[in-house]
């Protein structure tokens, strides 16, 4: 089986009904798109209708044939999703009509500006009309800032059909196809099934690789399904490129649990969401009033169409002369990418209003006239994939992101991430820990949180050396993980930012001080677990009521003195003693029972049982019946 290259192009139709579009796609490849009976019986093209013809020096151009009638607009919208190339249809027996315009609007706010103007049924019209009607196009591009040429051509007749292909072949070898980042990803625009086959869908592939036996993912329903089949322009393939117009045979799914305007992905890939932050083009000739707060609109992304609501951001109301940015409140999730481009018009009547891109896909609410929030968008919109990922490496909740990350948000390929990363790191802008990469102005107020976090345990407790580093880990655990939190602190160590003695960490200017009261208690504490080191007491016993004895203490637990058991406390120095005694005794004889321990030390059975028992836990020894033995850590 064959796979299906970059190469792979794209190309529409678009224009008001009736101007041919049709008659010129069945001209072009022999292929009828009028398949349904409805579209032959009143002769017009309903659904997307799809073929495929070779240009001379091009193999396998997909065309789709999108409707031109103002009612079946969201179909066409659909089919524009992953257009390479637009034939602008015009009848010249009639000129620019209000689908021609509006069709060109929308395409401009999908960002599609690569155009042949295709001028339509010329053996109809006399010289004089066809001038008529040529001119009339030519101020209409010029409006519109479009440059294109203008072929005149008959169908029917086959009348400067050869000029047309080679005008679309030269057309076709200057488009540059995405980059493959990897992550397949297809919008649904057909979901049908066939007896003996299963389930079918039909879509662009905008993004990444697809291959059979993959896994993925319908989204929003989250349903998992394989590949068993891939089909391009009829044909079984095995691997099909970003860009291609695919028939997909599904295994374990129902036509119930996928429709059109579904996405189809990598499991995980894309979390569907009710909100999405964008920037926003209104068009010149409509009115604010369409796109005011909590106004309902009906919003377009690939081919899907969803209900919303309006919420402007940083202005009362939207423009046609400025960049506006709006919160989509959606009645129901969908799944979309940062960078996918939407169309927007009124509740009802339907109006086109305008379109934009999508710059947060997951957003949190905002409020209106936040300024914060405002300067992100700004940066989103600027199309700067180096501020965008500092500004995703600054804003996200986690203090760092991989390369897979990042190239996700930004919806690029890893490669292109990777040389992102590697041109901040030379600019000083981000740090790489492990596998995460870290903006540097969040990593030092990062610093300055631990710092702070520090310095608010030393307040609470004047007489503890600081804190343990676990806790520490566990107050920053859902930003960072252990690991690369372990080496940041490290790091703050080198630049005498913190000190860390064992399991301590403390802030690097902090020292405990006593004062003499304190110092009193300190004194009689260490002096009365001295008096009898072997029989380690209650600490009730040793602290009593009195409070600097018990903040003094609390300040001694886990670094001078341990705890034996849940009350029973001893010096630690007193302990590591007695421990070097018993492994020297173990060493020597290779086991010790409780009575031989006793006689070693002079400790009672009691306090005996209690000590051996916590250099079990310790690691120093073990018990074996009624003796103990070295661990092999402590033999070698």
């Amino acid at each position: 089986m064959e796979t299906i290259g970059q190469d792979q192009i794209i190309i529409a139709t678009a224009g008001h009904v009736d101007h041919g579009k049709t008659t010129l796609i069945k001209a072009l490849t022999g292929i009828d798109t009028d398949t349904l009976k409805a579209e032959k019986k009143r002769g017009l093209t309903i659904n997307l209708g799809f073929a495929f013809f070779d240009l001379p020096n091009h193999e396998q151009v997909g065309i789709v044939d999108v409707p031109g009638h103002e009612r079946f607009l969201k179909n066409m919208i659909a089919g524009l999703s992953g257009i390479d190339l637009v034939l602008l249809v015009v009848d010249a027996a009639e000129g620019i009509m209000p689908q021609t315009k509006e069709h060109v609007e929308i395409m401009s706010l999908l960002g599609i500006d690569n155009y042949i103007v295709v001028l339509s049924k010329i053996d109809t019209v006399d010289d004089e009309m066809r001038q008529l009607v040529t001119e009339d196009v030519k101020s209409f591009l010029d409006d519109h800032d479009i440059e294109a040429p203008i072929v005149p051509v008959d169908a029917v007749s086959g009348t400067n059909m050869d000029n047309l292909i080679k005008i679309m072949d030269e057309k076709v070898e200057s488009i540059k196809k995405p980059k493959d980042n990897g992550i397949p990803r297809i919008n649904v625009d057909r979901a049908f099934s066939i007896k003996g086959f299963g389930t079918i869908i039909t879509g662009t592939l905008l993004e990444g690789q697809l291959t059979k036996d993959m896994t993925l993912e319908a989204f929003p329903s989250g349903k998992t399904t394989k590949v068993r089949n891939i089909q391009v322009h009829d044909e079984d393939v095995d691997k099909a490129m970003p860009g291609t117009r695919t028939a997909i045979n599904l295994t374990n799914i129902k036509t119930d649990d996928i429709s059109r305007g579904d996405v189809l992905t990598l499991p995980g890939n894309i979390e569907p969401t009710h909100m999405l932050d964008v920037d926003f083009k209104l068009l010149p000739d409509k009115s604010y009033h369409l796109v005011q707060l909590w106004s309902r609109v009906r919003v377009y992304l690939g081919a899907e169409e969803i209900i919303a609501r309006v919420v402007p951001l940083g202005e009362e109301h939207v423009s046609a002369d400025k960049e506006n940015y709006l919160q989509l409140r959606l009645e129901r999730p969908v799944a979309v990418k940062k960078g996918d481009r939407f169309i927007l018009r009124s509740y009802s009547p339907m109006v086109l209003i305008g379109g934009g891109t999508v710059l947060d896909p997951n957003p949190k609410k905002h409020r209106r006239y936040n300024d914060d929030v405002l300067e992100q968008l700004s940066v989103k919109a600027s199309g700067n994939q180096e501020q965008i990922a500092l500004d995703f490496l600054m804003n996200q909740s986690e203090l760092g992101a991989t390369v897979d990350g990042i190239a996700d948000y930004l919806n690029i390929s890893v490669e292109d991430a990777k040389e992102i990363v590697s041109l901040l790191k030379e600019q000083d802008q981000v740090t790489s820990f492990s596998k995460l990469v870290i903006n540097n102005d969040r990593l030092a107020s990062f610093k300055e949180d631990v710092v702070s976090e520090l310095d608010s345990y030393h307040k609470k407790h004047r007489l503890e050396k600081g804190m343990n580093k676990e806790e520490l880990l566990v107050r920053f655990k859902d930003v960072i993980d252990g690991k690369t939190m372990e080496r940041i602190l490290e790091t703050m160590v080198s630049q005498k930012l913190i000190k860390i003695k064992g399991y301590i960490v403390s802030d690097a200017n902090f020292e405990v001080k006593l004062n003499k009261y304190q110092q009193q208690a300190y004194d009689e504490i260490i002096a009365a677990l001295k008096e009898t080191p072997l029989t380690p007491p209650n600490d009730e016993d040793i602290v009593g009521d009195d409070k600097n004895k018990q903040e003094v203490f609390k300040s001694l637990i886990g670094n001078q003195v341990i705890r034996l058991g849940e009350r029973n406390v001893m010096l630690k120095s007193a302990f590591d003693d007695v421990t070097q005694e018993v492994i020297a005794y173990l060493k020597e004889n290779e086991t010790m029972t409780l009575a031989q321990f006793r006689d070693l030390t002079g400790a009672s059975r009691k306090y005996g049982m209690m000590i051996l028992e916590y250099m079990d836990k310790q690691g120093v020894t073990r018990r074996q019946e009624n003796t103990r033995v070295l661990t092999k850590r402590e033999s070698k």
